[in-house]
């Protein structure tokens, strides 16, 4: 099979055929995107309002304030986001077969979202005591080599338990197979993951190569250079967003195919 093939019949190239054939259905998944990031805004705002009125957290019941205000906003806006996720699934879902939308299971979607965040909250604080039991000088270079894998772990397991669950899996079932197919089958979902690599790379060599062009372009006149560079930086901040959205919202098919293979492609 030569690589003309093997791209075409590629996974990502699949959902991404699947996803042009359906511009309706992805304009709402990403308008519920959409909406989530608003809501965030809007109780990050209404939060700060009232954080203000509570003291700093210097004594012991001014620090046990604090903690709870905090987990009650971040607890709410797992809510918000759970609630527009499990919205966005049903669309995907949909991409597949006829589905129909209920929230009956939203509570419990919502129970494994916050299972999942407790898990890599615990992960971040055993990390940040790891950190700080090192030298200042070699700390920064193990936090680079223990994010990566971290951060890779967290949105492999999010996806993947994710589409089991709203394939019919339950919380108990959902967690033991996104965690055993994340650790041990790699090999199930590292074309996602490779898109994710080689897209970056990609982005990173466009904003090189075209800095690198401003600055050929302007040399000898500052001026003009950061004027140019000032556009340039903004432009490229908002076609990096958009690529690795798009990869990201492509990924999230691939991803719910692999966990529901039962479900084809149209």
């Amino acid at each position: 099979m030569d690589i003309k093939t093997k791209i075409k019949n590629s996974l990502f190239v699949k959902s991404l055929g699947l996803a042009k054939s359906n511009p309706d259905k992805i304009g709402l998944m990403v308008l519920f995107d959409a909406l989530f990031i608003v809501s965030f805004f809007i109780l990050k705002k209404f939060f700060d309002s009232f954080a203000g009125q509570f003291p700093l957290p210097t004594t012991a019941g001014a620090f046990y304030i604090f903690v709870i205000f905090s987990l009650i906003y971040y607890l709410i806006v797992l809510f918000a986001y759970s609630f527009f996720k499990y919205g966005m699934l049903h669309f995907i879902k949909s991409l597949f077969s006829k589905s129909y939308f209920s929230a009956a299971r939203l509570w419990n979607f919502y129970l494994l979202n916050v299972i999942i965040a407790g898990i890599f909250f615990a992960i971040i604080l055993a990390l940040n005591l790891v950190l700080a039991s090192l030298k200042q000088t070699y700390a920064p270079y193990v936090f680079i080599v223990l994010a990566i894998p971290y951060f890779l772990s967290l949105y492999v397991i999010i996806n993947i338990s994710h589409s089991i669950f709203y394939g019919g899996g339950s919380i108990k079932n959902t967690l033991k197979k996104s965690i055993g197919i994340t650790f041990t089958d790699m090999e199930k979902y590292r074309e996602t993951i490779f898109i994710m690599i080689l897209s970056a790379m990609a982005l990173w060599l466009i904003f090189l190569g075209s800095g690198y062009l401003v600055k050929y372009s302007t040399s000898g006149n500052n001026t003009a250079y950061l004027i140019a560079y000032g556009y340039f930086r903004q432009i490229s901040l908002i076609i990096i967003d958009i690529a690795a959205y798009a990869i990201i919202l492509v990924n999230r098919i691939s991803f719910y195919s692999l966990m529901n293979p039962s479900k084809n492609y149209k």
